[in-house]
């Protein structure tokens, strides 16, 4: 088998091959390929792990004149094949003849079980182009001719312009035993008829070469014999026995007379309806077939599969779960090369999706991601669990959408839009500094009805939301943490946060500070605070450059600290180390604009 590869490597349409009955008849195989000069054959026989594709490339070189149209995929890789005559022998002989020089060649080992070469006799002259390998006192075959023959049959009858001679008789179907082959008639609407012969070698090869589909027309290959390429692929691969022991001969003789085949007899036209049609059909029974004969192991399977998953499945309904035992039936069917150990992962995933709450939507957003994404994200469950990621990303979410809220709001010039403001900040104290990421700040209503009564407050909304003040020009929210006794009760107030918006329009300065401190002294005269840490964040869009300073009260009891709207935002953004930016284009941030934009529009229209 390696040798006659080897000949159709070379690009030949002929073998003719002498089989020794008895010991001490001669061997030999004789092709008309392309031959070889000396140099040639020192090279691709002398050198160690010889690299076929790179050396020759992935195509045999076919010699004018040998009945050979279109490219012929190349079944040799290392060369390992040109050793197989020691199969008949101590030594071979290699003779190979082309432009017009012949050269023969002696292959033997020595004592020391190295391989020698030896050229015998002169370079004469010789017409023509082919290679003879042949052993003089062969020792008998292992298999009888008749074998022989039933053997090369089953494996290099897929193309008629190839022809294998053993005795001076031509190799043909006939030879193939009638248990080896079998048919497939299959109708093809409109057009007519197939007829696939099905060619089982019994047993498995070592590689896939020689077996797959072969599409004939007008007795001719089209393209090539082979599972890849011509959409086969998916229903076995090389890891498969199937791939290794089957061969499907196409008869499409109906496609003869519609023009579907290339002109170089590589393809078919992939728009020719006939093809098209001949394709789908022959496809559906190939698969059908090998379906077959996979059936008893793939039930084994999954049986074992289900039993696996007996504590999930018990959990769905009848609905739930004939879904799921479907779903793994058309895995093992439509994707036949799949690990059995990944199918058990695949069937288990799916039984605990088929009872989670999101049901199939994971699957839906990663047939979405790109295979880069799809790495990244197993990259990500390899340093993180789940629950983890969900904690962290969450957060960040949280932050992330209200930085997007504020950035977008933080500049309206209505007093509505501020007021929205207050609740936003009340949930983004963290802006301000690291201090406030561990302690719970929670709204002080009693203090703001304080501040209310204070500017005799009566401006609509104050009741919608009791715990902050909207003031004629800004709203205030105090902020508290209670203070502890030793014994857990609480006795006052420990710290304080004030957190004053000013209109856009209204330039923080003197006045403006000065504000905030009647706050305190409002509150420390009705006794609400007492040795309390209080600060005062007053922010607005522009500040007084004269008044920017922080200032303190009561010994640095009371910090009173004057920002613009722009530094809030960066300094957010600072907090979240700049990833904003890096995120922006993140889907709920794309849906905090998409609602500001049509709460923007609704206040339009009702304004309208």
């Amino acid at each position: 088998m390696e040798l006659i590869a080897n000949a159709w490597d070379a690009g030949a349409s002929q073998v003719s091959i002498t089989w020794p009955e008895k010991d001490g008849d001669k061997f030999s195989i004789v092709d008309n390929g392309h031959g070889m000069t000396e140099s040639q054959f020192m090279t691709r026989f002398r050198t160690l792990s010889y690299d076929r594709e790179k050396a020759q490339g992935l195509y045999a070189e076919v010699p004018s004149g040998n009945d050979v149209e279109g490219l012929r995929t190349v079944f040799g890789k290392n060369g390992k094949g040109r050793f197989a005559g020691f199969a008949f022998g101590k030594s071979f002989f290699v003779k190979t003849w082309r432009d017009g020089k012949e050269n023969t060649f002696k292959v033997f080992k020595k004592d020391d079980n190295n391989l020698r070469f030896k050229k015998i006799d002169d370079t004469v002259f010789r017409d023509g182009h082919g290679t003879e390998v042949y052993v003089e006192f062969a020792q008998q075959a292992i298999m009888s001719d008749e074998q022989a023959r039933s053997e090369i049959g089953m494996r290099f009858l897929v193309d008629p312009r190839f022809n294998v001679f053993l005795n001076g008789t031509q190799i043909e179907f006939s030879d193939i035993p009638d248990e080896n082959v079998s048919t497939i008639d299959v109708p093809v609407g409109g057009i007519g008829n197939i007829t696939i012969t099905i060619v089982d070698v019994k047993a498995t090869d070592k590689t896939t070469h020689q077996h797959g589909v072969a599409w004939l027309v007008n007795k001719r290959l089209v393209g090539e014999c082979s599972w890849k390429g011509a959409g086969y692929d998916y229903l076995t691969d090389g890891r498969k026995i199937a791939a290794k022991r089957y061969t499907f001969l196409v008869d499409a003789e109906i496609l003869n007379d519609v023009k579907a085949v290339l002109p170089d007899w590589t393809g078919f036209y992939p728009n020719n309806e006939a093809y098209s049609k001949s394709y789908e059909a022959v496809n559906k029974a190939i698969k059908s077939y090998l379906l077959e004969l996979t059936k008893d192991s793939r039930i084994d399977t999954f049986n074992n599969i289900k039993q696996e998953n007996i504590k999930s499945l018990k959990n769905m309904g009848l609905i739930s779960r004939e879904k799921w035992e479907n779903f793994v039936k058309e895995v093992q069917e439509d994707c036949p090369s799949i690990a059995e150990n990944d199918l058990y992962k695949l069937a288990s995933i799916m039984a605990k999706l088929e009872n989670s709450s999101s049901q199939f939507n994971l699957i839906s957003q990663l047939s979405e991601m790109e295979v880069d994404q799809l790495d990244n994200l197993s990259v990500l469950l390899e340093k993180w669990n789940i629950d983890a990621a969900k904690v962290v990303l969450d957060e960040l979410e949280f932050r992330l959408k209200l930085l997007e809220q504020l950035r977008m709001k933080v500049l309206k010039e209505t007093t509505e839009e501020v007021g929205e403001l207050q609740p936003l900040f009340h949930r983004g104290l963290w802006i301000f500094g690291p201090e406030y990421e561990t302690i719970e700040y929670t709204s002080n209503e009693t203090m703001t009805s304080v501040i209310q009564k204070l500017y005799n407050s009566d401006v609509a909304g104050t009741t919608v939301r009791p715990d902050f003040a909207i003031l004629p020009d800004s709203t205030v929210g105090l902020y508290s943490y209670p203070k502890y006794d030793i014994f857990g009760g609480e006795i006052g107030i420990d710290r304080l946060t004030i957190v004053e918006l000013k209109k856009p329009g209204v330039p923080i300065g003197k006045e403006e500070k000065n504000q905030a401190w009647k706050y305190v002294k409002e509150l420390l005269q009705k006794g609400l605070i007492k040795g309390t840490q209080v600060t005062c964040f007053v922010l607005g869009a522009t500040l007084d450059e004269y008044e920017s300073s922080v200032t303190t009260e009561l010994d640095g009891l009371v910090i009173i600290q004057p920002m613009a709207y722009d530094t809030v935002v960066a300094r957010a953004k600072s907090r979240l180390l700049k990833l904003h930016e890096r995120v922006k284009g993140a889907p709920f941030l794309q849906q905090v604009r998409l609602d500001e934009y049509l709460h923007e529009k609704a206040q339009t229209e009702l304004a309208l």
